[in-house]
């Protein structure tokens, strides 16, 4: 047999991409199994136009290496993403380009990349918890702890919620329970979600990771081109719902947000429509209470940042203890409450 003219295009190795996104994922991957721990630097993952850009690049890199045959996406910790980077949403601000990369590209692409580059099968492994639960819900099983909590919370903050979240809760709920859920930004439960059909088991805390192991090795001992050719089949459902309708949900909100900016109302939670980089405010105080499980108001919307104010301040007295430590090593100083 001859030579080929040219030989296949050399691609870097799992060690060396691994490298590039440590800042933002720790990467294992044992017989084919890989293990996607979203983190920042040695931490919880802080939402920022960084991770939010890092999480669709890297789901890109697996799916180029034939050597992922299994991809597990957890996250660091006993939770989710909680927090918000608070400095990391300056290039968001820039505009037209900048702005339009981040919320054009980076918003669809955090999505699309989960369902049309992963050709293999995938479970999303959430130890508790948080929001931006993109990338666990579009894997073709999702396993949860039984304390996980969730919402998609645009809509309470002035954004439209059209980053995908809404999206799917129309997709897994149906579309008036979706509709409500997206609407309201009321938070659902572990076993809500199980329910609804948004994950596949509930388990105890501390044991979702372990069983989401299980699963890959039970899969592994199918053969690897029917095992893949079965994801397809998983993911199909999905990519005809996102060639539908994905761009036009991130498009949609980043519309709604160029509104607000052009009219000035874009800023901190007594401003129109609530700049990213506030989130981490409210959030412990989200999913530390029971407050977002019950129906929203007009009322709740409006004194939830202050009831937040209450109970940080009830935390840094010693009153109370706040599950999620975390230090925000990072605010400026007018962030204090």
């Amino acid at each position: 047999m001859g030579k080929p003219m040219a030989d296949y295009v050399k691609l870097p190795e799992f060690d060396e991409y691994k490298e590039w996104f440590k800042d933002f994922a720790d990467l294992k991957r044992e017989d084919g199994i890989v293990q996607v721990t979203w983190k920042t630097n040695n931490g919880p993952m802080h939402h920022s136009g960084m991770s939010h850009r890092a999480m669709s690049q890297l789901t890109r890199w697996l799916s180029l290496d034939y050597k992922n045959e299994i991809i597990i996406y957890t996250h660091i910790g006993d939770n989710w993403m909680i927090e918000s980077d608070a400095n990391g949403w300056e290039t968001y601000s820039k505009l037209p380009t900048e702005r339009f990369q981040h919320q054009y590209f980076d918003d669809t692409n955090l999505i699309k990349n989960m369902i049309f580059d992963l050709d293999v099968p995938t479970i999303g492994a959430i130890p508790g918890s948080g929001f931006h639960w993109d990338s666990a819900m579009l894997c073709d099983i999702t396993l949860c702890s039984e304390d996980t909590k969730m919402e998609v919370p645009h809509a309470q903050g002035g954004l439209v919620p059209g980053d995908g979240m809404g999206l799917m809760c129309q997709h897994y709920f149906g579309t008036k329970r979706g509709n409500y859920y997206m609407m309201t930004s009321r938070q659902f439960t572990a076993q809500q979600m199980l329910e609804w059909g948004m994950v596949n088991e509930v388990l105890p805390k501390g044991k979702v990771l372990e069983r989401a192991w299980e699963i890959a090795r039970m899969w592994k001992t199918m053969p690897y081109e029917n095992r893949t050719i079965m994801s397809n089949l998983a993911k199909r459902p999905l990519k005809k719902l996102l060639m539908e309708d994905l761009k036009l949900h991130t498009v949609s909100e980043q519309y709604g947000s160029l509104l607000r900016i052009a009219a000035g109302e874009l800023g901190d939670e007594n401003s129109a429509q609530q700049d990213e980089k506030y989130i981490s405010r409210v959030n412990d105080w989200r999913y530390a209470t029971c407050d977002m499980e019950e129906p929203q108001t007009a009322e709740s919307w409006r004194t939830m940042p202050k009831k937040a104010t209450e109970w940080w301040q009830k935390v840094k007295a010693g009153e109370i203890e706040n599950p999620y430590v975390f230090e925000h090593s990072n605010e400026p100083e007018d962030y204090e409450f």
